[in-house]
This record gives C-alpha cells, sequence and structure tokens, in this order.
C-alpha cells in the first residue's frame, strides 16, 4: 500500500487569540489509586473489530466555555522546542504543522542561550517575533521561557503542546497551562484536574509520529525474538515486568537509565540508546517488539513507543490501557496483555507464528499511516482554534483529521535554530 493512499487531502484552515491573568497556586498530583485497567475479559483467539459500543467520555472544555477563533487562516507559526533527537517528536510536529501549510520557524532556547548567552538569546527571539509576526505561537511542554509568554500573551495564539502522563504537575506547571490559550495533552485523565485549577481551554490529542522520521525500514531476517524500547520506568516498573520475561526468553532492552541493569540477568540484555533509525533497524529486525507505559491505568493515553513502533511496521505487544479497543482490532493490529501470565501465552503464541506477526504489523502500519499522523493531529487542533470543530467526548475526531498537504519525506530536518 502506498503511503499516499492511505491519507486523505483536506480544504483550509484558519485561527486568533484571548488571554486572562489567573495564577495557580498549588501543584495538581496524580491519584496512585486511581481507576486500573480491567483484568478481566481476555481474549486469547485471533482478530477482532474495534469496539465502538462503548463511549468514550472524556471531558475536555469548562461547560460555557467558548474556544476563541483566529480572525483569519494561519500562515506563520513560531515553534519553541528543544530537539529531542532520540524521539524526533519535536521536529515531527514541526514537520506536521508544515504539512498543514504553515511556515514554522523552530527555535531552541536552550540551544540560543548555549550560543549567545541567556539576554541576547531573549532579546533574538523578540526580534524575531517582532519581525515574523506569528499567527500562532506552539510550544513544546514549558520550552517557551515563562517571562516571554507574559510577553507574547494577547498578541497571539499560544499552544502548548504535553505528550506526557506526569505523576504530578508542579504550581510552576500549573500556572503555565493557565496562561496558555490552548493546552493540548496526550493523557485525558490530566484534563478535568486541570480544568478544577483554572486551566482555560484544553484539548485531549494523543501522540503521534512523522514518516519523515519513523516509517519502515527493509524487512530482514529476524535477529532476535523480543526487543524493548524506552527507559525502566519512574519507580522500575517495566524493569521488573522485563527481568520477569527474562526469566523465559532473552530481551535485548534499547534506551537510557538501564545502567544498574547490566549483568543482572543474562537474558536481559542492554544495549543503550537508540534514535529515529535505530527504531527502525529494530523493528525490521525483531520478531516481537514490547510495550508498556509509564501508567497504564489512564484511559486512552499512549506514549510515543506505540505509535513509532507501528510507524515502523513493527509488530507490537503492549500493556493492556482503558479505551485501547475503540482504536486497534486485538490480533489485528497490534496485541496486548494484561498481566505477565498473559504476556507469556501471547509471546510463546507469537514465537510459533510469524505470519500472523507479519500481517498484523502490516495493518497496524496502514492504520497509523492513515489516522494517527502528527499531521492528523495537528489538523484537528487547528479545526479547534477556526471554531470548525467543537471538542467533545468522541475520541474519533481527534484521532483522525484530515492535513491540507502530506507526502512522504525522507531525510531527517536539521533541527532548530
Amino acid at each position: 500500500m502506498d503511503i499516499h493512499d492511505a491519507q486523505r487531502e483536506a480544504g483550509g484552515r484558519s485561527p486568533h487569540g484571548w488571554t486572562d491573568s489567573a495564577v495557580a497556586s498549588r501543584p495538581l498530583t496524580r491519584d496512585p489509586s486511581g481507576p486500573r485497567s480491567d483484568a478481566g475479559a481476555r481474549d486469547a483467539a485471533g482478530p477482532s473489530a474495534p469496539d465502538e459500543s462503548v463511549p468514550i467520555e472524556i471531558p475536555v472544555v469548562p461547560e460555557g466555555a467558548v474556544l476563541p477563533r483566529l480572525d483569519r487562516p494561519p500562515r506563520r507559526v513560531l515553534f519553541f522546542g528543544k530537539s529531542k533527537s532520540r524521539s524526533r517528536c519535536t521536529g515531527a510536529l514541526v514537520d506536521a504543522l508544515e504539512r498543514n501549510g504553515l511556515e514554522v520557524r523552530w527555535r531552541s532556547i536552550p540551544k540560543l542561550r548555549r550560543w549567545m548567552g541567556r539576554r541576547l538569546a531573549l532579546d533574538f527571539v523578540r526580534r524575531e517575533f517582532a519581525r515574523f509576526r506569528p499567527d500562532l505561537v506552539f510550544v513544546f511542554f514549558m520550552d517557551l521561557p515563562e517571562v516571554l509568554l507574559d510577553e507574547f500573551q494577547g498578541r497571539t495564539t499560544i499552544v502548548q503542546w504535553i505528550e506526557e502522563a506526569f505523576p504530578e504537575f508542579s504550581s510552576r506547571q500549573v500556572e503555565y497551562v493557565r496562561r496558555v490559550d490552548l493546552a493540548c495533552f496526550s493523557d485525558p485523565e490530566l484534563l478535568p484536574r486541570l480544568r478544577e485549577l483554572g486551566m482555560r481551554h484544553g484539548v485531549f490529542q494523543m501522540s503521534g509520529f512523522s514518516t519523515r522520521y519513523h516509517y519502515p525500514a527493509k524487512r530482514r531476517r529476524p535477529v532476535r525474538d523480543l526487543a524493548f524500547i524506552g527507559g525502566p520506568g519512574v519507580d522500575r516498573q517495566r524493569a521488573r515486568f522485563l527481568l520477569e520475561l527474562a526469566r523465559h526468553w532473552p530481551i535485548d532492552v534499547f534506551g537510557l537509565g538501564w545502567e544498574d541493569y547490566r549483568g543482572v540477568h543474562r537474558n536481559l540484555r542492554i544495549r543503550g540508546r537508540v534514535d529515529n533509525h535505530g527504531y527502525r533497524r529494530i523493528c525490521a529486525n525483531s520478531r516481537i517488539v514490547l510495550g508498556m507505559n509509564q501508567f497504564n491505568q489512564d484511559r486512552l493515553y499512549f506514549s510515543n513507543r506505540i505509535w513509532l513502533t507501528l510507524a515502523c511496521r513493527g509488530f507490537h505487544l503492549t500493556h493492556h490501557v482503558p479505551g485501547i479497543e475503540t482504536l486497534f482490532g486485538r490480533g489485528e493490529h497490534l496485541d496486548w496483555f494484561h498481566d505477565l501470565d498473559e504476556a507469556v501465552a501471547k509471546i510463546e503464541r507469537y514465537l510459533g507464528d510469524e505470519p500472523a506477526c507479519e500481517r498484523i504489523a502490516e495493518a497496524g502500519w496502514r492504520l497509523a499511516v492513515g489516522k494517527h499522523q502528527y499531521e492528523h493531529r495537528i489538523a484537528s487542533v487547528l479545526d479547534v482554534l477556526a471554531g470548525r470543530v467543537v471538542p467533545g467526548s468522541d475520541v474519533s475526531g481527534w484521532s483522525a483529521g484530515s492535513p491540507r498537504r502530506f507526502g512522504l519525506l525522507r531525510g531527517d530536518r536539521a533541527g532548530p535554530v
């Protein structure tokens, strides 16, 4: 299937700004006793269609709140974000904005500070803001300093993008969210709590990927059965889980933070960090790419690992997350487990059925390319800002927006200035 067949072209985009001066005074803390994944109904059988019978209730905008509209289609975006050389998520977002027809200037404040010093870096950004006159300022997490955030408020629309499922938000982080015009979260569980603390407008937007950075490598004869890409977890829960699996099979682990686990078990093979090129190779020559979020109880929260693996046409076996059934067919696009015993059973099954792994990986890639790229997410954000879409409880509106322009790009963007 050609990648262009998996995408569809759409019409123009349009977005302006609004402001408020509320001040946050207390941190947002995740409730560790929150909802857990249901370990009930286990589907040991083969493929099933996504279950659309269960409504997905996601509080998005405060009752009675009106999302502001831009008075003309946006043309210029000033993007602030670090380069993220391993995940390439910031470069992928810039690529997505450009594919939606926008002119983007990407700036990394830490890089400017290294080159110029703090004062000159801030002055450089101020002058560029005045010359470029952006219709939209797009901030990855908190990569725009608060002093500039204050200066830009009311002069343009400011959108914040937050991909992590944080165990807690500090008062500073809450205050930052309250000062932007629109905050986009990949963890919908954060929305109602931040709303109570005065967030103006928030939407649920899943993570994604760009085919500029993540796309299938040439399929090769597998060199390993199991691979995991990522860190050991905030409370080492991934490490404990993988150590249990290592009692049964060798696992190659790629990522940072695993130094303490070298030599702990002969089957847990620590390989070090990996960039997007390495990610593609791992998916191409591994029979199974395992997945597990930092938090597996938050409904519809996925780390970008799920999208990067599908984008690289890897066969993904991941931990169950509430609501995953509404997005993927089990045994059709990927598969999941609820606990260690089920993970062991699933791995045994799929290691003995390589054609099934290849079929599922192909279908997962088609789904990801067709509906879950960053350009689809950005298209949905632009629709919200234009007033064409009113955020609601149906996740489908957020997972499959229609980008204006698309194309399969090769070669990495050089990065921000």
